[in-house]
């Protein structure tokens, strides 16, 4: 056979022009340029190029296990001896039981399909653990809990169902969490932003509800769904519950779903502060308004980001046949991953002395709960004092979650600098930033921002704090030696 010139180019089946170009269009700010960059220096560290620093230091994304969060070791033994039975006996005798309960209603068959919506006595445990939450005698019912690979699996598969065309819209605050405004742009359909108040503490004012709820519809858009992120991401706030009633008072008066990301719900640093849910306080007002709340395995105290873990809980007030489309939905793409689903069982049903448990296994699960939280508290405070005291810099309170999103006060100087290589001024910044430092942080565009404000996000997440302490020093003296030179 006659070799292939090689001026022959191979002509492939599928090229970008055949790509749906929803799919294109969307954009996801937390994996996108800045990271990019920031894999291809390290892989030319490890192939001997030198740089200012040893190694990238990725603060792009919350994911505490990289940074050396220990698993709990209750939860692990569980997961574990369901996986391989044969170390059970090597367990603790609080472990074996917890393992047995789960075998009398699952089996040791991880490796099978459960049901499309997960396991029945997993969805009995998150239905308890609302209740217990909300302290309420309102119990959802284990048919209105959907398990889940993550929160973003069951916020996709929402999307997916609820947006019809181009002209329904979905209302996200500014700044966002940008798996949001990737699904809006795959579904379709349109953005519709409402700004939070960052001189308020990342407030969500009713009047700007209002104001961007009126122009979408001038403008032919029809808000379908309102998202509400509480604590919020990348904002780190805590909405009290006066702003929690207005969110859903306009809700209901404008008959708009609710998206309630309630993933951060344990990470409540503040102790002026409290988690109070959107599905808790709607129950109170006694209102009609739909609301599909989403809660993770990767945050919290449990930290199982790869284990893909995680619950969606449909309100009462959703229409019998939405109810039925969302579970065929489901059952078309089976069940989340079971590895996932026990963890997330985990999650919600701690080990107690009610169950059975010894007072020593008790003790050590929450002494492990109690050490990685008020680390995380700290943490907070570091990276907020750090920020705060760089001169050019403004970081409002990490009340909760696992980030801090200041805002960088760039001098005409920069911005005119910035535009002429044909960059956003908040992403040189941050391309700067990592080249001569090695921190990756998210510039502030990826998460959207009030036009004229720049600003990064990045996690609180590096341990031990002594690391962190170190590395907010190297961003404190780069930034201040860095701006010194666009005066």
């Amino acid at each position: 056979m006659k070799q292939l010139s090689k001026s022959i180019r191979y002509a492939y089946w599928n090229t970008i022009k055949d790509i749906n170009p929803l799919f294109v269009e969307a954009q996801y700010a937390v994996r996108g340029q800045v990271p990019s960059m920031a894999a291809t220096i390290q892989e030319e560290i490890n192939a001997g190029k030198k740089y200012p620093f040893d190694s990238i230091t990725e603060l792009n994304i919350g994911n505490p296990q990289t940074f050396g969060q220990k698993p709990i070791s209750f939860n692990r033994s569980v997961l574990s001896a369901m996986l391989d039975p044969s170390i059970l006996k090597y367990q603790s005798g609080d472990v074996q039981r917890r393992v047995t309960f789960y075998n009398d209603k699952i089996g040791f068959q991880v490796g099978a399909y459960s049901q499309s919506p997960g396991y029945p006595i997993i969805r009995e445990a998150v239905a308890n653990f609302i209740q217990k939450r909300d302290a309420t005698k309102n119990r959802p019912s284990i048919n209105d809990i959907i398990l889940t690979d993550g929160a973003s699996s069951g916020i996709t598969l929402m999307f997916n169902l609820l947006l019809k065309d181009k002209n329904d819209g979905v209302m996200i605050p500014i700044p966002q969490y940008p798996l949001y405004s990737a699904v809006i742009a795959q579904c379709g359909a349109q953005q519709i932003p409402y700004y939070l108040v960052e001189e308020k503490n990342w407030s969500a004012e009713q009047q700007q509800l209002e104001e961007q709820y009126s122009k979408a519809k001038r403008n032919g858009i029809n808000p379908r769904i309102l998202v509400c992120i509480n604590p919020g991401n990348p904002t780190g706030q805590v909405f009290d519950k006066q702003s929690i009633v207005e969110m859903i008072k306009f809700a209901a008066e404008k008959k708009i779903t609710i998206f309630a990301d309630e993933v951060y719900q344990e990470n409540i640093y503040d102790p002026k502060k409290k988690f109070i849910s959107f599905r808790k306080v709607a129950n109170e007002l006694n209102l009609d308004v739909e609301i599909y709340s989403f809660h993770s395995i990767s945050k919290g105290i449990t930290g199982e980001c790869g284990l893909r873990g995680g619950y969606m809980e449909i309100t009462s007030k959703v229409d019998s046949e939405v109810h039925f489309q969302i579970h065929k939905s489901k059952t078309i793409m089976l069940c989340s991953n079971t590895v996932g689903q026990l963890m997330t069982g985990l999650m919600v049903t701690p080990p107690t002395v009610e169950e059975g448990c010894s007072e020593s296994t008790v003790q050590q699960y929450n002494e492990e709960c109690k050490a990685l939280f008020t680390s995380l508290q700290r943490r907070a405070g570091i990276v907020t004092q750090y920020l705060n005291q760089t001169k050019g810099v403004s970081c409002q309170p990490i009340e909760g979650a696992m980030y801090a999103f200041p805002r960088i006060f760039l001098s005409d100087k920069y911005v005119e600098h910035a535009k002429k290589l044909g960059y956003q001024p908040d992403v040189l910044y941050c391309l700067d930033l990592l080249k001569e430092t090695g921190l990756v942080v998210v510039p502030g565009s990826g998460f959207l921002q009030y036009p004229g404000t720049y600003h990064f996000r990045m996690t609180i997440l590096i341990l031990p704090e002594e690391k962190l302490l170190a590395k907010m020093k190297v961003f404190q003296q780069w930034h201040e030696n860095y701006m010194a030179k666009f005066q």
